[in-house]
């Protein structure tokens, strides 16, 4: 783990918002549109105040002082500002993680998994499972999907872990009936494999080749936006999840998570870069424990929480612990945005 630039930090905080002091003093929660290499930014990052000694835990992170939301686009955080809210989901939480994988963490520089042979690919077929089986295994996540659960105090019954974890068991569930969808696996970003184009979730592949993709074990973004969802959160709780274009980080939350907004999610909780499992499942179940089963006060504010508590914990306070997860959407509680939609549609009366 590399050391962070506190100083650099803190001149980009003045470069970008120093000129607002005045704006910002009386607000809590921050809505962010960046767009090129701002993009790849998690704002909670950034410094408002040097600290004294050089420790983490001493710096004035923004995200101390406000909860923290990233929208593709001013068009976007309107639609979802405006959209007429939807019926309540009857169930909490539909989750898929720890895939039958059966890799090895691959070194640094080497890609994710092994690489079928050119003549192995079909345009617009499916992924080849021995790719993805050949990835390594995640059984860190099932705990994480766990602890969540009972958290929300959902049925066991909508976690999906190892064999069950798979693209045709996804899609045989209600998707409309969830309020959180949560996937705890491998994000791959577009050419981490050959034969991938696309953006993608990695599930367990079955054991023959399928004659399509919607059963190869590889959630793509096009898949994804064509599903019907009434989810109030997604998390992708996977390395690279708001990333697009091969690139580190993401143009405007693109790729995955822009295709889960097409898909009709409220917000978004993805990471910029990957987090040691155990940090994550600290950040998440944190965050979650503010929230609660009914998700009062907003995920902004929540994740806001969750990672004060690890600022706080110096064994934590480096931010490639804690700052990789952001909030795509409005990141409010649904009944006051549900209050500002209201409110924007009488203005239009007007």
């Amino acid at each position: 783990m590399n050391l962070f630039n506190l100083s650099r930090a803190h001149d980009l905080y003045t470069a970008l918002l120093g000129n607002l002091q005045e704006q910002l003093r009386d607000i809590d929660h921050l809505i962010v549109a960046p767009s090129g290499p701002l993009a790849s930014l998690p704002f909670g990052l950034l410094v408002t105040d040097m600290p004294k000694t050089g420790d983490y835990a001493d710096a004035g992170w923004l995200t101390q002082r406000l909860a923290i939301s990233h929208v593709p686009s001013i068009q976007a955080f309107f639609a979802l500002r405006t959209n007429p809210p939807k019926r309540l989901p009857p169930k909490a939480l539909l989750a898929f993680g720890d895939p039958s994988l059966t890799g090895t963490p691959p070194r640094p520089g080497e890609r994710s998994g092994l690489e079928p042979a050119l003549s192995d690919c079909r345009p617009n077929g499916p992924m080849s499972g021995d790719t993805l089986r050949a990835m390594a295994p995640l059984p860190e996540t099932a705990t994480e999907l766990k602890t969540v659960s009972g958290i929300l105090g959902a049925n066991k019954s909508t976690v999906f872990l190892r064999d069950q974890a798979t693209e045709s068991e996804f899609r045989k569930q209600p998707l409309q009936d969830y309020r959180i969808l949560y996937f705890a696996t491998h994000g791959l970003l577009p050419g981490e494999l050959k034969c991938q184009a696309e953006p993608g979730l990695v599930l367990t592949p079955p054991q023959q080749r399928p004659a399509d993709k919607a059963a190869d074990g590889l959630l793509e973004a096009s898949e994804i936006a064509s599903l019907k969802l009434n989810a109030d959160m997604v998390v992708l709780s996977a390395c690279n999840t708001a990333g697009g274009g091969g690139k580190f980080g993401g143009e405007a939350l693109s790729g995955l998570a822009e295709s889960f907004f097409f898909a009709g999610a409220r917000s978004l909780v993805v990471s910029h870069w990957q987090v040691p499992s155990a940090a994550t499942a600290q950040l998440l179940s944190g965050m979650f424990g503010k929230l609660g089963p009914d998700l009062k006060g907003g995920s902004s504010p929540a994740l806001r929480s969750a990672q004060q508590t690890m600022i706080k914990d110096r064994k934590t306070a480096h931010p490639f612990f804690w700052a990789a997860f952001v909030v795509g959407g409005d990141g409010m509680a649904a009944s006051s945005s549900a209050l500002l939609a209201a409110q924007t549609v009488q203005e239009k009366v007007r």
